[in-house]
């Protein structure tokens, strides 16, 4: 199927800032859970653009099929006021055991499947991630780094457009029975400025879009 240059410049317009404030979307899941187990969250927070921020809203599901391996499913809320169903699943494996002070490792893939509610144009990005993070009792610190890949980057207009869109952050996590309560410091796109509808996105001085993110989620 061929698209037509309009078609094109409304893909581009539809999702752009969908696919800037969705991608801010806090670590799902660190640490694997334990087999069997599932997770049940939610998560809020408020990245920076410009001198203002964008609300972030999502919901996920999380379940430890094994003792190293936990899936997940998500769908982000916040995209709907922006013009998009979104949705999200992956996987978290774990990699390498925690040995002093040396963190354990975890890494993740999945994709984010989105499509405007204007034009019904779909997007799929592919993205995966690694976690270092120690843990003790019920104490959990991380430090990620994760990235987004566009199959479709040629298609923004004026050259803008970017195969990769990385993303850091630092979190800590209290999971103690029943309940887990997150909070985390992210920087998304820090090598590149974006520019999209009625939004810059600062590049590496300015440390792409900042944000701090909540979340909290119930065990069982």
């Amino acid at each position: 199927m061929s698209y037509k240059p309009l078609t094109m410049v409304r893909i581009t317009l539809s999702l752009a800032v969908i696919f800037l404030a969705t991608s801010c979307a806090p670590t799902k899941i660190v640490k694997p859970l334990d087999e069997g187990q599932w997770q049940i969250g939610g998560t809020v927070g408020r990245p920076q653009i410009n001198d203002g921020s964008l609300p972030i809203l999502g919901a996920y599901a999380a379940n430890g099929v094994s003792a190293n391996r936990t899936i997940y499913g998500g769908v982000q809320l916040s995209s709907a006021l922006l013009g998009a169903a979104h949705i999200e699943g992956g996987q978290v494996q774990h990699w390498r055991p925690q040995n002093g002070l040396q963190p354990a490792i975890s890494w993740s893939a999945g994709a984010q499947a989105l499509m405007s509610t204007r034009d019904y144009a779909f997007r799929l990005y592919p993205e995966t991630g690694i976690n270092a993070y120690w843990h003790r009792g019920p104490h959990i610190l991380n430090a990620s780094a994760n990235t987004w890949v566009d199959p479709t980057w040629f298609l923004t207009e004026y050259g803008r457009g970017q195969i990769l869109a990385p993303s850091f952050s630092a979190g800590y996590r209290f999971r103690y029975r029943l309940i887990e309560a997150q909070v985390e410091y992210k920087i998304l796109n820090p090598t590149r400025e974006i520019l999209v509808p009625q939004a810059d996105v600062p590049n590496t001085f300015g440390l792409g879009a900042k944000g701090i993110y909540w979340g909290v989620a119930l065990n069982f």
